[in-house]
C-alpha cells in the first residue's frame, strides 16, 4: 500500500528522461514490480486469467519483466532487484487485510464470470494476484540472465534499498509510493516501473514520465525540520504498519498536526488525549517510529552487474516458457541496437563536455 502523502507534494517532483539515469544504479522492490505486472498482464478472453505456458506456469510477470529490461538497459540504467525478507511483526494486519481483499475479489470475479461480465471479472482478477515460489524463481532467473543482480533483504526491500542509497551503494530507489523516504532514502525515482505510460484521470489521460524526488527537497516543501516529522505524517495518514491511518485525518489535516505538534512526544500526547493511542494504532507508535528510523537491514551486502546472456534469455523464454521466438529475438536485437546508439551519444556528449 505505502503511505499516501503524494497529494501534498508538487515542487519536489522533477520530471526526468531515461537518459538522465544513464549509468545510475537503481534499487527496485522486486515484489512490488512483480505484482505490478501480474495485475494487468492477463487474458481478457478468460476474464483475467494469467498468461501461462503449456505446462500451466504463470508467465504474465515474465512478459512484463522482459520488456521492462529491454527498455531500461539500453540507457545503461543499472537496476538491482531487492526481494523482501521476513516481514516485521508490524505488518501482520496489512498482510491480513490484503488476504481478505484477495478473497473478496476472487468471489466477485467468479460472480462476474457466471454473468458473462468479462470486463468486471478482469478488474477483480487484478486484485487476486499472488506471488508463488515458482513466480519468484522464474523472475530471478530472467533478470539474472539480463545481468541484473538480485538481493535478499533482511526484512523490507524498501528499507534495505534506502540503506543502500544512504551508503552510496545505489543512486536511488525506484518506487511509486513514499515509504522509501520514511526509511531515509535520499532519492527516489517514480514511474520507472509502471506498466502503463498513460493513465486516465478526471482531467483526462496523463502521461506518466519518470520523476526524481529528493528527500531534502521533499522535507523543505513540507516545511519539515527532520525525517521524524515525515514519519509522523506517514503514521497519521497510514503506512503498511498501521493501514488506513487515523480515521478522519487526511493528508492536509495530518500536515497541520505535525506542524502544530512538531515533536513525536507532543504529537503522541495529543493523539492519546483525543483518541487513545491503543485504539488508533495496532502497534505502539513509538515502536513504529523507531523501526522507520532504524529498520532491520543487511549491512554486509554485495552485488555484481554482468553482461546480458542473450542465448540464456532466449532459451528460457522460448524453449521453457513458450514465448514466441521471433518476438523475443526481435526485442533483444532492438535492445542491443538502441544500447549501441545511446552509448555513442553518451560518449560524444562526454567528449564535448571534456573539451
Amino acid at each position: 500500500m505505502g503511505t499516501q502523502i503524494g497529494k501534498l507534494l508538487s515542487k519536489c517532483r522533477h520530471e526526468i528522461e531515461y537518459s538522465d539515469l544513464y549509468g545510475k544504479k537503481i534499487g527496485i522492490d522486486a515484489y512490488n514490480m512483480i505484482y505490478a505486472f501480474l495485475a494487468p498482464i492477463r487474458y481478457r478472453e478468460t476474464g483475467g486469467g494469467y498468461l501461462t505456458d503449456s505446462d500451466g506456469n504463470v508467465t504474465s510477470h515474465l512478459s512484463g519483466l522482459f520488456y521492462r529490461m529491454t527498455n531500461l538497459l539500453p540507457y545503461n540504467i543499472r537496476p538491482v532487484f531487492i526481494f523482501d525478507g521476513k516481514p516485521p511483526i508490524f505488518k501482520e494486519k496489512e498482510i491480513e487485510i490484503r488476504k481478505d481483499r484477495k478473497k473478496e475479489a476472487a468471489l466477485k470475479r467468479e460472480e462476474a464470470l457466471a454473468k458473462g461480465d468479462l470486463e468486471s471479472a478482469m478488474k477483480f482478477a487484478a486484485v487476486t494476484s499472488k506471488i508463488t515460489p515458482q513466480i519468484i524463481d522464474d523472475a530471478r532467473r530472467l533478470v539474472e540472465y539480463f545481468g541484473v543482480p538480485t538481493l535478499q533483504a533482511a526484512s523490507e526491500a524498501e528499507a534495505q534499498g534506502a540503506y543502500m542509497v544512504q551508503e552510496g551503494m545505489l543512486d536511488a530507489m525506484a518506487s511509486q509510493d513514499y515509504d522509501s523516504f520514511l526509511f531515509g532514502s535520499p532519492q527516489v525515482i517514480r514511474n520507472l516501473t509502471v506498466t502503463r505510460r498513460r493513465v486516465p484521470t478526471k482531467q483526462g489521460n496523463i502521461e506518466l514520465n519518470p520523476e526524481k524526488v529528493i528527500l531534502g527537497e521533499l522535507l523543505e516543501e513540507l516545511n519539515f525540520e527532520n525525517r521524524d516529522q515525515l514519519i509522523l505524517l506517514g503514521l497519521l495518514v497510514g503506512t503498511d504498519y498501521n493501514p488506513g491511518g487515523i480515521r478522519g485525518i487526511g493528508p492536509k489535516t495530518a500536515l497541520k498536526l505535525v506542524h502544530q505538534y512538531n515533536s513525536p512526544n507532543s504529537l503522541l500526547e495529543y493523539l492519546d488525549a483525543k483518541y487513545s493511542i491503543k485504539k488508533i494504532f495496532p502497534h505502539p507508535p513509538k515502536g513504529l517510529l523507531d523501526y522507520f528510523r532504524s529498520p532491520e537491514v543487511d549491512e554486509d551486502i554485495k552485488f555484481t552487474f554482468r553482461k546480458p546472456q542473450l542465448s540464456k534469455i532466449k532459451e528460457f523464454l522460448v524453449e521453457e516458457r513458450d514465448f514466441g521466438k521471433d518476438r523475443i529475438e526481435g526485442a533483444l536485437q532492438r535492445m542491443v541496437s538502441r544500447r549501441r546508439k545511446i552509448k555513442q551519444k553518451a560518449d560524444q556528449r562526454a567528449l564535448d563536455q571534456f573539451f
